[in-house]
C-alpha cells in the first residue's frame, strides 16, 4: 500500500489528531468524537485523522459523525500496514488514546510515546499504568474534559513540544530497547493471530 501524506490528500492545514487502533467501542471512539465536537465548538481549526477499523464500524462512525456535523473535520482513513506506523505517527501534532474500559495497557502507548508527539489520554489505570502528567495530557474520562485537554494542546505549541520531549526520555530510560523490542514482537505476533485471518496481510489495529 503506498503511503499517504495526510495534510496532502486530505487538505489539512491545522493541528492534526490522530487515533490508531481498532473501534470498539471499549476504545472510546464515541467520547473521542464527542470531545471533539466541543472543541471545534470553541473555534478549533483542528482536523482528527482515525486510522484502523473493520469496515462496518468505519461507516457507523462515518454515520455518527455527520449526526454530530462534524463530518469535514475528521477522516476514518482504515487500516494501513504495521511497518508504516512510524510515517503516520510523524504527521501528528497530538496522539490520541480516549479509551473508556480495560485494564491492560494499550501497546501503541509505547510507540505513541517514542514518536515525540503529544499525547493525551484518559485518566484511566489502562494508560496510568505507563504514563503519568510528565509525558502526556491525562483527563477525566467525559467529553469536557478531553476537549480541554485537546485545546490545551492544540493552542500550546511549547507544552506539545515539552511532552514529546518527555515522552522520549521515559521510553529511553525506562523501557530498554530490548524491551520495546520484545512488546512489538508481542504486538507483531497479536495482530498475526487476530488480523491476518482474512487474508489481509499486516493491517494494524495497535489494541
Amino acid at each position: 500500500m503506498q503511503l499517504t501524506h495526510l495534510r496532502s490528500t486530505y487538505d489539512i492545514t491545522g493541528p492534526l489528531l490522530m487515533y490508531v487502533g481498532n473501534l470498539e467501542r471499549y476504545q472510546g471512539i464515541d467520547l473521542l468524537l464527542d470531545s471533539f465536537k466541543l472543541a471545534l465548538t470553541k473555534g478549533s481549526e483542528a482536523r482528527l485523522v482515525i486510522i484502523g477499523g473493520a469496515s462496518e464500524h468505519i461507516e457507523y462512525y462515518q454515520r455518527h459523525c455527520q449526526t454530530l456535523g462534524i463530518n469535514a473535520h475528521v477522516d476514518l482513513i482504515g487500516k494501513r500496514p504495521v511497518e508504516d506506523l512510524a510515517h503516520y505517527l510523524a504527521q501528528a501534532d497530538i496522539l490520541v488514546s480516549p479509551r473508556t474500559q480495560g485494564h491492560n495497557t494499550p501497546m501503541k502507548l509505547y510507540s505513541y510515546l517514542d514518536s515525540g508527539k503529544a499525547l493525551l489520554a484518559t485518566d484511566l489505570p489502562t494508560h496510568t499504568q505507563v504514563l503519568n502528567r510528565h509525558v502526556a495530557w491525562l483527563a477525566s474520562p467525559n467529553a469536557q474534559a478531553l476537549s480541554q485537554g485537546m485545546l490545551h494542546l492544540i493552542q500550546d505549541q511549547d507544552l506539545r513540544e515539552r511532552l514529546g520531549v518527555a515522552a522520549q526520555a521515559l521510553i529511553a530510560k525506562q523501557h530498554t530497547y530490548e524491551v520495546f523490542s520484545d512488546k512489538l514482537t508481542g504486538l507483531y505476533d497479536w495482530l498475526q493471530s487476530h488480523l491476518v485471518g482474512d487474508m489481509q496481510p499486516a493491517n494494524l489495529s495497535f489494541e
